[in-house]
């Protein structure tokens, strides 16, 4: 059975396409990346009851190519499938996670073969999340164990999309991240248009919230990027296509590893350069995690981050007058009442109140007996 299993996997990957190992630059090693003490305490249990003991490693998935993972150990980078008993297993007890780039795996190899097979996904330190589109708690993991999100966002391309960095803020802090808006591509804009930009983007985030300027055509805003990944650490950059991630990414290692793609010029929308999950290694600083380009980015049960991403008005929402206020014209609403008073911008309102009327919306059609 373990030999068909075997042939099956190795069938699959020879009508699929991957990149050779040897070929892929930028890799992080072992050692890069940083592993917790709940995460060795349970590689440490997994492999006292393990069959194999003596063919278990434990690794971390660095790459997906296609659903197929890549994986670094203390020895050696392999390609990797996952064992037939994750059908098996209780994703309630974080058992039976499919693995995600920068997941840390028992992995078993055994003698002689190239391939390696994941047995077991450890618990995660942090999870980047989004909804997947069906019912309410069901999310797709775009990267595991990761401390950043760095929400690129491009200049110079008509009127920014403020909605679009307050959605990226909102996962980040219900995922338990800390964010930086990174404006990409400012060399497009003049000085009166950057600067008003940029007092738009930092009304709207708070002060909180680092916000970079950067142009990877002059270099400007690349080194203070990269100190925002610290050595050890883990980022994922996030934006939609055609926002500068590839080209930032190039400027940041230092060569062009990534490919990039042209812009349309009347959407400045782009087409997806980046098809696989990927982490990078980079000189001088932490781990990146780059993704394909997100179109959208529905918020659908992430009220706890919409609190902790506009704390003030959160916290004014519950001195409201009625629970189910809508914070727009009814009596007695404290939000309206603070803001009046000038204690948050007119950005961060518009903002919150069209992201909560989303998430209103969402739990009225997906839980009916909810009311928020």
């Amino acid at each position: 059975m373990a030999k068909r299993g075997n042939r099956r996997r190795a069938s699959r990957q020879q009508k699929i396409t991957l990149p050779a190992i040897d070929a892929l630059h930028d890799l992080p090693a072992f050692d890069d990346l940083r592993l917790d003490e709940a995460q060795q305490a349970a590689f440490d249990a997994f492999l006292a009851s393990a069959e194999n003991a003596g063919e278990m490693a434990l690794g971390i998935v660095v790459r997906l190519d296609r659903g197929f993972p890549l994986v670094v150990t203390a020895r050696d980078a392999f390609r990797a499938e996952h064992s037939v008993n994750f059908a098996k297993q209780d994703a309630e007890k974080d058992e039976g996670l499919l693995p995600a780039v920068g997941d840390c795996v028992a992995v078993r190899r055994a003698p002689g073969h190239d391939m390696g097979v994941i047995e077991r996904v450890l618990p995660r330190r942090t999870s980047f999340e989004r909804w997947r589109g069906r019912s309410r708690g069901e999310r797709q993991v775009l990267a595991a164990n990761v401390d950043t999100v760095l929400v690129v966002h491009p200049l110079g391309a008509g009127d920014l999309l403020l909605g679009r960095v307050a959605r990226s803020l909102v996962l980040a802090r219900d995922c338990g991240l800390e964010p930086v808006v990174v404006l990409t591509k400012a060399d497009r804009a003049d000085d009166a248009g950057l600067e008003q930009a940029l007092a738009r983007v930092r009304r709207l985030v708070g002060e909180g919230v680092r916000v970079i300027v950067t142009s990877s055509a002059t270099g400007a805003g690349v080194e203070e990027v990269r100190a925002s990944v610290a050595p050890g650490s883990c980022a994922i950059i996030l934006g939609e296509s055609g926002a500068g991630k590839s080209t930032l990414l190039n400027a940041l290692l230092g060569h062009e590893a990534l490919a990039t793609g042209e812009v349309r010029e009347k959407d400045d929308a782009g087409r997806h350069t980046t098809v696989s999950r990927v982490m990078v290694r980079l000189p001088g600083a932490g781990v990146i995690v780059d993704v394909p380009g997100l179109r959208s980015l529905p918020l659908v049960g992430h009220e706890r981050g919409l609190a902790k991403a506009f704390p003030e008005i959160a916290g004014a929402a519950l001195e409201c007058r009625f629970n189910d206020c809508t914070h727009t014209h009814e009596p007695g609403c404290a939000v309206l009442d603070h803001y009046g008073r000038g204690e948050f911008s007119e950005e961060r309102l518009r903002c919150y109140l069209a992201l909560a009327a989303e998430m209103r919306e969402s739990a009225r059609t997906l839980d009916p007996d909810i009311v928020l």
